[in-house]
C-alpha cells in the first residue's frame, strides 16, 4: 500500500510583522504556530507521509508591493532577482524589512527531517517559484541535506497513486478563473519586456492586487478578506465615505486603464492619460464602465460634492483612449475573485472548477478524485458526487485555505465589526488521502481548528 498524503493549499505566506511588531496590513496568514503543530502531528508517525501544498504557499504580490508597481507593462511582473528578494522576505531572511514566516519554513524542514516528503505546486500568487534561483532558495530553506524524503516542485498538476483506479489528481485551479489564468498550464511563465529583460508573466488578478488591493489595504487591512467586495463598498459608503470614494475611483481607473493579458488579446502597452490632456469627468468615467452594478453605485453618489471631489482626484490617470470604448474585460467581482464566498463544506452548482474536475475524471479512467484550491472554499466531494457517463462515480474536493475569514458568513456585519480581528477565524482545512487495499485512495476533508 502507498503512504498517507495530506493536502493543503492557499496559505498565502506574506511579509509577516513589521520591525515595530505590528502585523503588516498586507499579511493574511496568522496561523504559523497552528501549521507548525499540524506538521508535527501528521509527520510524527512510524511511517513516512507526504505533504502536498496545492498552490499559493506564498503571497508574493503583497510582499514588497513597490516591486509590482515598478513593472514596465501590465502583463509582466518581477524579474528573477526581484522575485528572489520578495521570497527571501517571506522566508524571514530580511528581518530589517519584516519578519516573514521563518517558523513555517523551520517546521517544514523538521517535517522532512522525520523522513517525510513535501510536494509543492505553483499557484497564481507564487508563480515566482518557477524561477530557478527562487526555487533553489526555497529548497535550501526546507530540505535538510541527506533527508530520506523528497522535496519537489510541480508547475501545474500532480498525481497521487499508481493503481489502475482511484488515483488522485491535484492542481491549484487558477486556470479555471478567467481573471487569474495564464493559459499555458504554467509551462511558459516568462516573457521578455521591451528592453529584453526576462520577467514573470502577470495575470489580470495579480495586476488588480498590485495596483488596487495593496494600496487600499494599507488603510483597511480587511478589504480582501470579505467577499463579495460589493459588501465592503456598501458598508464603506455608509461608514467611511472618503476612503470608499477614493477606492471606487481607483477601481474605476484600473478597470479602464489596465489592458487585458495576452491570453485575451492584450499587449504590453498601458493605457493612461497623456501629458497635457484634460482630466476626465466623473460622469465620463462612470458611463464608460462595463460593470453595470459598479457604474450604478458610482453614479448614485456623484451628486454629493465630497464624494465627487475624492472620486475625481482618484481618476486623474484615465485618459481619452480608455473612455473611447475600451471595454473592460472583467467585472469588479471577477477581478477581485469576489464571486466566491468563504465557508460551507459542500459543493454547489456545476461551476468552472467542478466542470474541469469532471473533464479530468472523464479523460483519465484511473483517476477517481480531483482536488483543487484557489477559491478558498473548502468542499467535501462526498457531499455532491460526480456521476460519469460510463457509470463511474468521481469526486471533486477543495482543500480550502489557512487564511482569515469572517466567522459567520450569513451574518450582516457592521463596518466596525468587519475591521475587528476578533470576528475572524481560520478554518485551517486539509485533505487526508488514505491508501486502500485495492490501490485507490480515500479522501477526507478535515478542519484543523475542529480536530
Amino acid at each position: 500500500m502507498g503512504r498517507v498524503v495530506y493536502v493543503v493549499s492557499d496559505l498565502h505566506l506574506g511579509p509577516g510583522t513589521l520591525p515595530d511588531g505590528s502585523l503588516d496590513p498586507l499579511e493574511d496568514f496568522t496561523a504559523d504556530a497552528d501549521f507548525a503543530r499540524f506538521l508535527a502531528q501528521v509527520g510524527s508517525g512510524d511511517d513516512p507521509v507526504e505533504l502536498v501544498i496545492a498552490g499559493d504557499l506564498l503571497e508574493v504580490p503583497q510582499t514588497l508591493p513597490a516591486v509590482g508597481l515598478a513593472a514596465p507593462a501590465d502583463h509582466l511582473g518581477s524579474t528573477e532577482q526581484e522575485s528572489l528578494q520578495r521570497v527571501r522576505v517571506i522566508m524571514g531572511q530580511s528581518p530589517q524589512i519584516s519578519s516573514g514566516h521563518p517558523e513555517v519554513f523551520a517546521a517544514l524542514r523538521r517535517f522532512m527531517m522525520g523522513g517525510n516528503s513535501v510536494t509543492i505546486i505553483a499557484g497564481n500568487h507564487d508563480i515566482d517559484l518557477l524561477w530557478g534561483e527562487v526555487w533553489a532558495a526555497v529548497f535550501d530553506a526546507i530540505y535538510p541535506p541527506g533527508a530520506a524524503g523528497d522535496l519537489r516542485l510541480y508547475e501545474f498538476c500532480y498525481h497521487v497513486g499508481e493503481g489502475p483506479q482511484g488515483r488522485v489528481y491535484i492542481e491549484h485551479g487558477q486556470e479555471h478563473d478567467k481573471a487569474n489564468r495564464f493559459g499555458d498550464r504554467m509551462c511558459m511563465p516568462f516573457a521578455l519586456d521591451e528592453r529584453g529583460v526576462r520577467r514573470l508573466k502577470r495575470c489580470w488578478g495579480t495586476l488588480f492586487v498590485e495596483k488596487v488591493y495593496n494600496e487600499l489595504e494599507r488603510d483597511h487591512w480587511f478589504i480582501d478578506n470579505v467577499k463579495p467586495i460589493s459588501k465592503i463598498v456598501s458598508l464603506g459608503l455608509r461608514n467611511d465615505f472618503r476612503f470608499t470614494a477614493t477606492a471606487l475611483g481607483m477601481i474605476a481607473t484600473f478597470l479602464l486603464t489596465s489592458g487585458p493579458p495576452p491570453i485575451f488579446g492584450g499587449g504590453a502597452d498601458v493605457l493612461g492619460a497623456a501629458a497635457g490632456v484634460t482630466p476626465p469627468t466623473a460622469e465620463g468615467v462612470a458611463s464608460a464602465l462595463a460593470d453595470v452594478a459598479l457604474r450604478a453605485q458610482i453614479e448614485a453618489q456623484l451628486s454629493d460634492p465630497a464624494f465627487r471631489t475624492e472620486f475625481e482626484q482618484a481618476i486623474q490617470h484615465v485618459g481619452p483612449v480608455a473612455l473611447d470604448g475600451a471595454a473592460a474585460l472583467f467585472s469588479l467581482d471577477a477581478a477581485s475573485s469576489a464571486g466566491v464566498v468563504l465557508g460551507g463544506f459542500a459543493a454547489d452548482a456545476e461551476d468552472a472548477y467542478r466542470q474541469a474536475a469532471r473533464a479530468v475524471l472523464e479523460c483519465d479512467l484511473t483517476v477517481g478524485t480531483v482536488i483543487m484550491g484557489h477559491t478558498h472554499d473548502p468542499i467535501d466531494g462526498y457531499a455532491c458526487p460526480i456521476d460519469l457517463p460510463d457509470g463511474r462515480t468521481g469526486y471533486y474536493f477543495n482543500s480550502g485555505t489557512w487564511t482569515r475569514h469572517l466567522k459567520e458568513q450569513g451574518r450582516a456585519y457592521s463596518w466596525d465589526e468587519v475591521a475587528d480581528l476578533a470576528n475572524y477565524t481560520t478554518s485551517n482545512t486539509f485533505i487526508k488521502l488514505e491508501p486502500q487495499a485495492d490501490g485507490s485512495y480515500r479522501a477526507t476533508l478535515i478542519n484543523w481548528g475542529q480536530r
